[in-house]
């Protein structure tokens, strides 16, 4: 599978999301926005629709770390450079919300992605993994950017591609140019970074990681 990198915008203001962008769209053409909303996780960013839509031209997704995707989703639903968006199942747990979530995002043409928690077994998932896009495993218990990445999570990726050859393995948190490798040939073809992608030498040097 191709492997791919996805810079991550984890803000506090409009101001600082208004620097990262602008820094972010000379070298990616696609980024996730962190919406967390000071309840599900301890800390709440910055993605206000309207300021969002308008300074962000790239294509984007949303890692929705809040308690009510549905919620979220409707908000977000006809900004034209959103492609996909990831919930979480510590959000939801129950199979027939996830269920309609799954299904409210493909009615929109909106891909679907199912994050879980450094705590959270993958086998919790399993029957989900048909009619996802994407898998997302956090490296880190969420909130701000910047912490180390857990090694147990390496476990869950090979546990994860076993279960599913095809579907794109995203791993977010903690990810840097030291254990870069070790994720892919774990199974990931998605590498999500915030702080590790602060300057051009950096990123350069993870380009190079995935070729």
């Amino acid at each position: 599978m191709q492997v791919r990198i996805i810079p991550t915008i984890l803000v506090k203001n409009f101001s600082e999301f208004k620097n990262r962008v602008k820094f972010l769209e000379k070298y990616f053409s696609f980024v996730q926005i962190d919406c967390a909303d000071g309840k599900f996780v301890g800390n709440k960013t910055f993605y206000k629709v309207d300021e969002v839509g308008r300074v962000l031209k790239v294509n984007f997704e949303l890692h929705l770390m809040v308690k009510d995707p549905l919620r979220e989703i409707g908000k977000w639903q006809r900004v034209r450079n959103l492609k996909s968006v990831i919930f979480h199942y510590e959000a939801t747990k129950y199979s027939d919300v996830i269920d309609n979530l799954i299904v409210c995002l493909k009615k929109k043409k909106i891909n679907a992605g199912l994050a879980i928690n450094p705590g959270t077994r993958v086998e919790k998932i399993k029957e989900f993994l048909p009619y996802l896009n994407k898998v997302l495993l956090l490296g880190v218990n969420p909130g701000w950017s910047g912490r180390k990445f857990m090694p147990k999570v390496l476990n869950k990726i090979r546990a994860l591609r076993k279960l599913n050859k095809k579907i794109d393995i995203g791993v977010d948190g903690g990810v840097n140019l030291k254990n870069a490798k070790q994720i892919i040939k774990a199974g990931a073809n998605i590498l999500y970074a915030g702080y590790s992608l602060n300057n051009i030498n950096n990123i350069k040097t993870f380009k190079k990681i995935i070729k």
